[in-house]
């Protein structure tokens, strides 16, 4: 995991699962948590894997899924940034306050 700097007084971090030892995936896992202890995971996934997939199937059941036209931070910064003013709920799984 690494973590990027959102430059968001919401966002406390963001840690992206993309260890480079591994074999590139099709998609981004991201955790973020927010400066009010809650936090949320998506899953970012190019749109050209998303179209890969329903090439070999009829449908295609995610969660917490999130089109992006690449994989890169830019696209990460704003997938969060959107979930944040969109309402996180809507696109993440809401996780309780971490009790300190």
């Amino acid at each position: 995991m690494r973590a990027i700097d959102s430059g968001d007084a919401r966002v406390a971090s963001i840690l992206v699962a993309d260890d480079p030892a591994l074999p590139r995936r099709d998609g981004l896992d991201v955790v973020v948590r927010l400066r009010d202890g809650r936090g949320f995971t998506l899953t970012l996934v190019p749109l050209h894997v998303l179209q890969r997939r329903l090439a070999a199937a009829p449908s295609l059941l995610a969660t917490r899924l999130v089109l992006v036209r690449q994989l890169t931070d830019d696209a990460v910064l704003h997938a969060v940034r959107s979930a944040v003013d969109e309402g996180i709920e809507q696109f993440g799984t809401l996780q309780p306050p971490l009790e300190q």
